[in-house]
């Protein structure tokens, strides 16, 4: 999953279409009128040339940093949808969806995030938070396919409220939760791959230690074993 189409995000579609992955190509939406056209017609572009692009995400909790409106975003929304031929949505928090469910009839499925760590849930009551929210949404939206677009724990950071960023409970709560949700049968991504310390200057201490490898590229633990 790609978050925008600008510079060099722009080419990962090709350099995915290379290796046999699939990609779901995300559009940066933000209060920049101007840099959220120059976004859509790039990602449109890319979308209808490159076969490794699967879905089209139209923003990345735009609506819940209040930089679109509601009407904003389904009119964006629309006009992707028409444009491309695989799959539109939009990736918001899980809770923005039910506030906002107007959006379901103008996405082809549910990209929901649920990030526990965020709503100061303790680690052992993680992965049932998590699934919690999942069960809600398909049933609110029993129509629409779910992905769950961001599922995560950070290794280091501050304490938020009963949840710990440590790279042991990193570590537990993604084993159990892929289990579960593999057990269930649902779409997910984890957040994130690696580590980015560029990320501090956005979401503090926490926000550069999602990665399930460190920014030396080296594996934090094993999912197995």
């Amino acid at each position: 999953m790609t978050y925008s189409v600008q510079g060099a995000l722009g080419d990962i579609p090709a350099l995915a279409e290379a290796f046999g992955l699939r990609v779901s190509l995300g559009i940066w939406l933000g209060p920049d009128l101007a840099s959220n056209e120059a976004e859509i017609a790039r990602a449109i572009r890319i979308a209808n040339e490159s076969p490794s692009v699967v879905r089209v995400i139209v923003g990345n909790e735009a609506l819940f940093r209040r930089e679109v409106t509601a009407e904003q975003l389904i009119a964006y929304l629309d006009r992707v949808r028409a444009a491309v031929k695989v799959p539109v949505t939009t990736a918001e928090q899980w809770h923005v969806y039910r506030e906002h469910p107007e959006l379901a009839q103008h996405v082809d499925l549910i990209a929901a995030h649920v990030l526990p760590y965020w709503e100061a849930t303790p680690v052992a009551d993680a992965v049932d938070f998590v699934l919690e929210r999942a069960r809600e949404l398909k049933a609110a939206f029993p129509r629409k396919p779910l992905l769950l677009a961001e599922v995560g724990w950070p290794s280091n950071g501050r304490m938020r409220g009963s949840a710990e960023a440590t790279p042991a409970d990193q570590a537990i709560y993604l084993r159990r939760l892929t289990n579960a949700l593999n057990g269930e049968g649902y779409s997910y991504f984890v957040i994130e791959a690696f580590d980015q310390p560029w990320k501090v200057s956005a979401e503090g201490s926490v926000g550069a230690y999602w990665g399930v490898y460190n920014a030396d590229r080296k594996a934090k633990f094993n999912f197995t074993g």
